[in-house]
């Protein structure tokens, strides 16, 4: 095996197989080793629709297992923090929902980075390259859910496409959010978010789509390299040239050096690599190669909470397979012989909606915000707050689930966090997990946002289409005063594992930031992050998209700047 290769890629996960794919697909034919510390994910037993939220939970060998630091101000909860390991990285065990987030998201973006290559206009140009969208939905959901197919790609590799049957009771959202004047978005991927409405997921033909479908039918000049874990940056002076793995072998990089571990494994890397807070490095003994203050800081996520009903016996049919062995089998048997049946259908379909609140802009949290955050917080595609609708039962206050219950379990996220954790070391060790504090909901505003999003949640769930199958709320908030709406969902806090911005883009002459925006690290010669740690702000979406978009963007990017033609 070849020991230098033209460009490196740490990671391969969205970003980092979109990467490596597309240099090698140019008719410059570079050399590109992606190196990957997880396995190969090839079984079909782990492509099943119907095990999109169950997955990451009971497969360890995809999981880098991560928790949060106890978050005192949540009643000490570790959140989990799961990350995705082996090729095709979080798409291989994240819930599968693709949401791209609003116009001025993008915008914006373009604006802090100084760079038009992310303004909407671009951006949206590129989803349609990475997509093949499927867009059939039944007859009976095309008044509410109708997506044009000239807004999507049709040749990209990414396949997403909608349940070819749809649950039982699944169009009851939209009728709810018409009846409480929610409205109904018939696209929520069109740039414009608001409303409820219903994102494509990453599945085709029966099977879960990840990012390893970018490294299908592989080029010869592209060498995969599976179960190894990366434990520093080789470095001469201030210049990468190469990576040295946790069993002593080293490559090297005639070009560039990019690192595509995502936004908790990234910044971990840079740091053993002695670029970071010159302050964490000096606790671990590494020597400082550049002292980066920024690094591991400026983390953001989307967190949630959420509230159920028990409904009426035959509303779905979800308990009635779940507590059912025989059903469960007889599915699992159908699904292996053709791909066909009940996990192609149950769990696969999540009506989801982001919705502005003027409560929330009229709220004094908001008042205190600066005026360039309260400016983008009003334009015209940007929400406060995300409902999903159709989760697994993870509130259920206590109650125990008999087979002819039905239920319906709904999640609240806040947008546009205003709390900013941080990633840093646990020791010099790169087989200990980075100490992680995403300091979730610790600014008055999120709190804001989800107390009001919460109050709206249920709301949203006492529509006369609900009240008509509801039998009882069921984890659920004692009333809908500030003080228990908290009390409720200080308690019961996830993560939507939307990590992002550990290691930030910013203009040149931005100190703070630190990457450049043709993803270079500042202080560093040859070496790039690629990866969510890089995005400026945290999108109005489900960050898979985002993963593949940073991906596209750098490839482009580099590919210009060393004069690689596209085959």
């Amino acid at each position: 095996m070849a020991t230098e290769y033209d460009f490196i890629i740490v990671g391969a996960g969205p970003s980092g197989s979109a990467l490596a794919s597309r240099l090698a697909r140019t008719s410059g034919a570079p050399s590109v080793l992606l190196i990957e510390a997880g396995g190969s994910n090839k079984s079909s037993s782990l492509r099943v629709p119907g095990d999109r939220f169950t997955l990451a939970f009971t497969q360890p060998t995809l999981n880098w297992g991560y928790k949060t630091v106890p978050q005192t101000h949540l009643h000490g909860q570790e959140i989990d923090y799961s990350r995705g390991k082996g090729l095709g990285g979080s798409s291989s065990i994240n819930f599968m929902c693709w949401l791209v987030g609003a116009r001025d998201d993008f915008d914006e973006w373009a604006k802090r980075v100084g760079d038009q290559a992310w303004s909407w206009e671009n951006v949206k140009e590129r989803f349609k390259k990475l997509e093949s969208f499927h867009g059939d939905v039944p007859q009976e959901v095309r008044k509410y859910i109708n997506p044009k197919t000239e807004d999507h790609g049709t040749d990209g590799p990414i396949n997403l496409s909608y349940a070819l049957k749809w649950e039982k009771g699944l169009i009851d959202v939209f009728d709810a959010a018409n009846e409480m004047g929610l409205g109904v978005n018939p696209d929520i991927n069109s740039g414009n978010p608001l409303g409820m409405g219903i994102g494509a997921s990453t599945m085709y033909q029966g099977s879960r789509v990840t990012s390893s479908a970018y490294l299908e039918n592989a080029p010869a000049n592209l060498t995969i390299v599976t179960d190894t874990l990366v434990a520093k940056v080789l470095l001469s002076g201030k210049k990468a040239i190469g990576i040295k793995t946790m069993v002593g072998k080293e490559f090297f990089a005639k070009k560039d050096v990019i690192l595509s571990g995502g936004a908790l494994n990234t910044p971990q890397l840079l740091m053993l690599s002695g670029i970071g807070p010159a302050i964490e490095l000096e606790k671990h003994g590494i020597p400082v190669i550049v002292d980066s203050p920024q690094v591991g800081k400026n983390l953001q996520d989307h967190c949630f909470s959420a509230a159920t009903i028990l409904q009426k016996p035959g509303t779905n049919d979800r308990m009635a397979y779940e507590l059912n062995p025989e059903s469960v089998s007889a599915a699992r048997a159908q699904y292996e012989k053709d791909k066909t049946g009940l996990l192609t259908e149950l769990y696969c379909g999540t009506p989801m909606g982001w919705f502005k609140n003027a409560a929330v802009l009229n709220s004094s949290e908001f008042k205190a915000l600066d005026e360039d955050q309260k400016i983008f917080l009003r334009r015209s595609t940007v929400p406060s707050f995300e409902f999903a609708t159709f989760a697994p039962p993870l509130l259920a206050g206590g109650y125990e689930f008999q087979a002819n219950d039905s239920y319906m379990t709904a999640l609240t996220f806040v947008m546009n966090p205003q709390s900013y954790g941080e990633v840093i070391l646990n020791s010099a060790d790169p087989t200990d997990a980075p100490i992680i504090d995403p300091k979730l909901m610790s600014h008055p505003y999120d709190r804001r946002v989800m107390i009001e999003g919460m109050r709206s949640l249920m709301e949203f769930l006492e529509a006369p289409t609900f009240k008509k199958t509801t039998i009882k709320p069921i984890g659920w908030p004692k009333s809908k005063s500030d003080e228990d709406i908290w009390a409720h969902v200080s308690a019961n806090v996830g993560s939507s594992w939307h990590m992002c911005s550990t290691a930030r883009m910013g203009k040149k002459e931005d100190e703070d930031a630190c990457v450049d925006p043709a993803f270079r690290v500042k202080g560093v010669r040859n070496l790039r992050v690629v990866d969510l740690s890089v995005i400026p702000l945290l999108p109005n979406n489900h960050t898979q998209s985002t993963a593949y978009l940073v991906g596209e963007t750098a490839a482009e990017k580099l590919i210009q700047e060393y004069a690689l033609e596209p085959i």
